[in-house]
């Protein structure tokens, strides 16, 4: 679900300098920022135009931590210094879950940090354009975070490292003390990474805003999505983690997390999604997502403890980023659909119906480009999904 497909084909375009670019502004007409040392400005597409609309209502599920833009490399098989050219799309995971839920008729909030530079006034003109409600991202004179990302000739992406310091930009300052706490309190969801615990503001603003869930009644989400290029010290993270998601009720998680965290096999998670689920023994669901080998789940309720596997739907793949943000929609779309993840993990049809839609949600992203541009509407998931029914 994390890598990368193939995107449209670029024009030849001048290699930049291999040093890291630098983040400024060339002026009002340019929707991206200026060319960095290095000079990546001459290959990068500008961002279709945004219309502003109003904030969503109440929401019922908060999505907290990153919004930023992937720029994705627009040739295959190169490192990062010689890549002639990049393709711009907004993106980071809680922001993509936000978005992908309101496409589905959820009334969402995303709360983060956001940059007072181009960048960001874009990226909260585009959440308010797909019926986020914004009001509580605040907002920092520091920049908006770009996270280059490379490509291999079979379409696997790897991040390849930012413009900046990874602690020089507005989502690590996401601040404790201006969250949304009633906002946060009054939702049935909160949704969160853990890419934000590398920065100790942010990490206490998560705290914070788990603790105010807790306190309101709400559920707490955690897809872990393992990125060890956001950590100073990636070998210092694994505690961290761990500590996060004992407070979680939900836990997505990927091969790759599987890997760094437990040490295992996401061959054998798959088949034993148990297994997993014992690792985090106060979680009541945890789901299991390895790309195109499919996703498993262990949920666990007053009515005993349910499994099992999901294999991926088959579609012409066109970019497969931001397909594990819709999964996560997607799951969250039919728990609450269903009365909330008591009455979902209780259900063993309805359990699985969910992460059969889940996968749908994913599959449908992977179509076009983009994590957010990219999103299905309800009837498209609806259709493709009621095909895995119509084969069972």
């Amino acid at each position: 679900m994390h890598q990368c497909g193939s995107l449209p084909a670029a024009q030849a375009r001048p290699r930049p300098s291999p040093k890291a670019p630098r983040r400024g502004c060339t002026g009002a007409a340019s929707l991206l920022p200026a060319a960095r040392a290095g000079g990546l400005r001459s290959g990068r597409r500008a961002l279709p135009a945004a219309r502003a609309t109003p904030s969503a209502g109440d929401a019922r599920v908060v999505c907290l931590g990153e919004a930023l833009y992937d720029y994705l490399a627009d040739q295959k098989g190169l490192p990062r210094d010689q890549v002639a050219s990049w393709t711009p799309y907004p993106g980071g995971a809680p922001a993509n879950v936000a978005t992908a839920l309101a496409r589905l008729g959820v009334p969402a909030a995303f709360v983060s940090a956001l940059g007072r530079d181009e960048m960001g006034e874009r990226m909260v003109e585009l959440l308010k354009e797909r019926g986020v409600d914004v009001s509580g991202v605040q907002r920092s004179d520091a920049p908006t975070r770009d996270v280059y990302v490379v490509r291999a000739l079979n379409g696997d992406r790897e991040f390849a490292g930012f413009g900046l310091d990874s602690g020089a930009y507005c989502d690590t300052r996401v601040d404790a003390a201006a969250l949304p706490l009633d906002r946060i309190q009054g939702a049935e969801l909160l949704v969160t990474g853990t890419l934000g615990l590398a920065a100790p503001a942010t990490r206490a603003a998560m705290d914070a805003a788990v603790a105010a869930a807790r306190a309101g009644g709400a559920k707490v989400f955690v897809d872990i999505n393992w990125r060890p290029v956001f950590w100073p010290q990636p070998e210092a993270a694994r505690p961290v983690i761990c500590a996060y998601l004992e407070a979680a009720d939900l836990v997505k998680i990927s091969d790759a997390d599987l890997a760094y965290l437990y040490g295992m096999d996401h061959r054998a998670a798959l088949k034993d999604p148990a297994s997993v689920a014992a690792k985090l023994p106060r979680a009541a669901g945890v789901l299991v997502t390895a790309g195109d080998e499919g996703a498993a789940y262990c949920f666990r309720s007053s009515k005993g403890e349910h499994t099992g596997f999901v294999p991926v739907f088959k579609v012409d793949v066109a970019d497969t980023t931001g397909a594990g943000d819709a999964f996560t929609a997607g799951f969250v779309y039919k728990m609450l659909q269903a009365g909330g993840l008591e009455r979902l993990a209780s259900d063993p049809a309805a359990l699985h119906a969910a992460v059969v839609f889940a996968a749908a949600t994913g599959a449908l992203t992977c179509t076009r480009p983009g994590a957010i541009g990219s999103q299905p509407t309800l009837p498209e998931v609806e259709a493709l999904a009621a095909k895995a029914g119509a084969k069972a």
